[in-house]
């Protein structure tokens, strides 16, 4: 680490405040994708717009007065490892707490994450009930089984884990959040969200039926049957399932 290894990077944001929960956060979107969802809303982004720099770099031409935490996102930045790596070590230099978002296909760089402690929260993104996975994402691998090492690793260590699953209408129905409900159990929070229309990249996804919020709450209600914390995020909040 530490090497000044090249990273592509697809975007930079100085500041959120809804990316890392309680947190105004800084992120890093690196490039690049081992899926094809058709509603991700960045992938245009993560594909063609990509720019080169070193750690160093990204945290020099960020301004930092008000972030306090560092969201390492996508695209898919494990398959940068070594950039995850740096910018993880630097953010913790700053005394920032990390989040990394992934799809859960690289179990060892997490664990890697967290053996250095490097990360405090990990967000993972199941797309869609297991037998489902290769229709949603054209991901042809078997996925379940990194999923459940990555929230393994992270309990035992202490490390937040969210599991979320942005709900396609037409393309999956309750048996999928049910499913994934059952699966991803022992997480610290499962959050199902509303599925973008106008935003995804796929513009055949425009033509599906919006799902509703009352669909949404009852999808809660299913994985809260499995999960102690369970909340559903619409496109203008969130709504914690009682």
């Amino acid at each position: 680490m530490g090497t000044g290894e090249i990273l592509k990077i697809s975007g930079i944001v100085d500041l959120s405040t809804i990316d890392y929960p309680k947190h105004a956060s800084a992120i890093v979107f690196l490039s690049g994708c081992n899926m094809k969802c058709g509603y991700c809303q960045n992938y245009e982004t993560i594909t063609t717009n990509i720019s080169e720099m070193t750690a160093e770099e990204v945290f020099n031409g960020m301004d930092l007065m008000f972030a306090e935490s560092l969201v390492i996102s996508g695209g898919e930045p494990t398959l940068q490892p070594e950039a995850v790596l740096e910018l993880a070590k630097l953010a913790k230099e700053k005394g920032f707490p990390v989040k990394l978002d992934t799809n859960g296909t690289n179990p060892d760089l997490v664990e890697k994450l967290v053996l250095n402690n490097l990360i405090n929260y990990i967000a993972i993104d199941v797309k869609a009930g297991f037998d489902n996975y290769e229709k949603i994402t054209g991901y042809k691998k078997e996925i379940k089984e990194d999923i459940l090492k990555i929230i393994d690793i992270c309990k035992k260590a202490g490390v937040f884990v969210e599991c979320r699953t942005t709900f396609i209408p037409e393309l999956m129905d309750e048996s999928d959040i049910g499913e994934i409900a059952k699966t991803v159990k022992n997480c610290d929070l499962y959050t199902i969200q509303q599925f973008d229309i106008e935003h995804a990249y796929d513009k055949e996804m425009e033509k599906l039926k919006p799902i509703s919020e009352d669909e949404l709450l009852s999808l809660g209600k299913l994985a809260k049957n499995y999960i102690e914390n369970v909340k559903i995020k619409t496109l203008s909040s969130e709504i914690p399932i009682i």
